[in-house]
């Protein structure tokens, strides 16, 4: 019992401590990658041409941007990005020689990542409630306030990391704002003048984790509907919960889907309401817009944590992504090689600490088939201009 306490003992003490600090976030490569891009040219200069532009004036990438210890200011990076533009045609060779590869604080080691995707969802719905579409798309309720604990920091411990609270005031008291199963079972957004679309609950769940969708009305009518809000509760993967029913190893957001439409209506909002966190939405009329402004870009839009990875830096995610036998096929059939060049851009509720990245996969049923099975460990390195 003594060595296989021993042993118990080293091995939890060489567990990856979290992550906690912005400078501890990358560092410079001890064995840099081999840069490849298994996308197109044309996706990638036509993507950095909108992220340049966006970037310009973007007020949510920091100046100076942070890779771990190492600051830069925000027009020199832009500067190291619009050179590229000249070297087209060796574009991966030029950005290899004239860029530094800084690998994340990672998962379990440097530079490693578990991968997920993200997709925009296409569902039907109705302008008014149904027996098949019942849950509402809510705008942002006028109650809901934010709270910034800084503008309080006299009255807190020096050091204390502060956080903004996302609250509401009832009888003179300050609140948590509702979570999911007091806005949905509950009902205490109801008769507000909130509901942009009703849509299957199902679909509405699925349509706040991605944190944008497309409704489609009886009339043929396409709206779109954005992340314009969230309630401050803590994201929870439902999945988690459902092992019993679904093996880890096989968890996807197709087979919750196919779980959750055989469940009654009250044992469905029962799962559902493990998810505290709710997104609120807005009427979008352009593409859908990341954390930092930009549109999203098919294949090169990322999300990482906000708290320790820059927005708006060049990166590159050597991933693999998995193929299917058929357009109808949950389980894919294998998996290949694509590394490509990134942009982070976004940033989202489930993506938290150093070893996460969340992969924009884009709107149609090969996004959705694609970034519902998505679960895979990757390398990612940020790229940092040499000359700077």
């Amino acid at each position: 019992m003594k060595y296989l306490f021993c042993l118990v003992l080293l091995i939890t003490s060489c567990a990856r401590a979290p992550l906690k600090r912005i400078e501890d976030s990358m560092r410079p490569a001890g064995s840099p990658p081999v840069l490849s891009d298994n996308l197109s040219r044309e996706s990638f200069f036509s993507t950095l041409r909108k992220h340049i532009d966006v970037m310009k004036t973007s007020r949510l990438v920091m100046d100076p941007m942070s890779f771990g210890e190492k600051k830069i200011a925000k027009a020199d990076y832009i500067s190291a990005l619009e050179e590229i533009f000249n070297h087209q045609e060796d574009w991966t060779t030029w950005i290899s020689v004239h860029f530094e590869f800084y690998e994340v604080y990672g998962k379990d080691d440097w530079a490693e990542v578990m991968s997920t995707g993200y997709y925009e969802p296409k569902v039907m719905g109705s302008k008014i409630k149904t027996d098949i579409f019942s849950q509402p798309l809510y705008a942002t309720p006028d109650d809901m306030i934010t709270v910034n604990l800084k503008k309080f920091a006299d009255k807190f411990p020096t050091g204390e990391k502060l956080p903004v609270l996302t609250a509401r005031i009832e009888n003179n008291n300050l609140l948590p704002y509702y979570d999911r199963k007091a806005i949905d079972g509950d009902q205490k957004l109801k008769n507000k003048n909130l509901e942009l679309a009703w849509v299957e609950p199902v679909d509405a769940f699925f349509i706040q984790i991605q944190g944008t969708g497309t409704v489609e009305f009886e009339s043929g009518e396409k709206i779109r509907y954005g992340y314009a809000s969230q309630n401050g509760h803590p994201y929870f993967a439902v999945g988690k919960s459902l092992t019993s029913f679904i093996p880890k190893e096989e968890m996807s957001m197709q087979k919750i889907k196919k779980h959750l439409l055989t469940l009654s209506k009250d044992e469905q909002q029962k799962v559902l309401n493990r998810n505290p966190s709710y997104v609120f939405f807005k009427k979008l009329d352009g593409q859908p817009m990341t954390y930092a402004g930009m549109e999203v870009s098919d294949g090169r839009t990322i999300a990482t944590d906000l708290h320790f990875f820059p927005k708006g830096a060049m990166a590159f995610l050597d991933i693999e992504e998995p193929e299917f036998e058929s357009p109808s096929d949950i389980t894919p059939k294998g998996w290949v090689k694509m590394p490509r060049l990134v942009f982070d851009q976004d940033t989202g509720g489930a993506i938290r600490g150093g070893g996460r990245v969340d992969l924009y996969y884009g709107q149609d049923e090969s996004a959705s088939q694609k970034a519902g099975v998505m679960k895979q460990k990757g390398k990612l390195y940020y790229l940092v201009p040499r000359a700077l």
